[in-house]
């Protein structure tokens, strides 16, 4: 066999072996639907803006965040510098528009599931007649089901004439009872 065969065959194989190769590693880079579904979010926004109303078209909850990532395939929504107000109705006549104010650096809810607020937690009613002024803490936990509010972490609790703090924290939405588990200390002062 000549020099010229033997190149034009080892050519042929080398041309084979190789379209053979850029088939099966462009297959293999490929991400299914439902990985990409999984990994990347549905629906990002940026200065994002929400509000929810309740049955009567009065607004339940308004939400402000820098940055928003929805995964639809986890019901999960991430968000960064968040603001959220939530506005109480059952008194329309004496405290029209009451309702709280919550900031967060960082959150995450998970619908009808949990929803999670980390760094620098702010808490503080919109009203005047309200006996808290501010609730600070560095986490929450909110059980949505359980309508429970947990967290290991620190909390303070400022009222008008007390501080509450401590940590390992649970609130009970349900029975409305508020009980600090580790190093509780409480100040009270004197009305004048």
């Amino acid at each position: 066999m000549s020099v010229t065969v033997r190149s034009i065959i080892i050519a042929a194989l080398l041309s084979i072996a190789a379209a053979l190769l850029y088939r099966y590693s462009a297959n293999t880079g490929k991400l299914s639907a439902d990985e990409i579904n999984e990994r990347f979010p549905t629906f990002v926004a940026t200065n994002f803006t929400a509000e929810l109303y309740d049955q009567q078209g009065l607004m339940s909850y308004s939400i402000f965040a820098r940055d928003i990532n929805f995964y639809q395939s986890r019901d999960l929504i991430q968000a960064t510098y968040l603001a959220g107000f939530y506005y109480d109705h059952e008194d329309m006549q004496h405290q029209p528009g009451r309702g709280w104010q919550i900031i967060a650096d960082r959150g995450e809810i998970v619908f009808d599931t949990y929803a999670q607020l980390m760094g620098n937690v702010h808490v503080q009613p919109n009203f005047a007649a309200s006996p808290i002024e501010e609730i600070i803490t560095p986490y929450v936990y909110f059980d949505l089901p359980g309508n429970r509010i947990s967290s290991p972490d620190a909390i303070t609790v400022r009222g008008q004439d007390f501080i509450n703090q401590g940590s390992n924290y649970e609130i009970d939405l349900n029975q409305k009872t508020f009980v600090i588990k580790d190093q509780p200390h409480a100040v009270y002062y004197p009305q004048s």
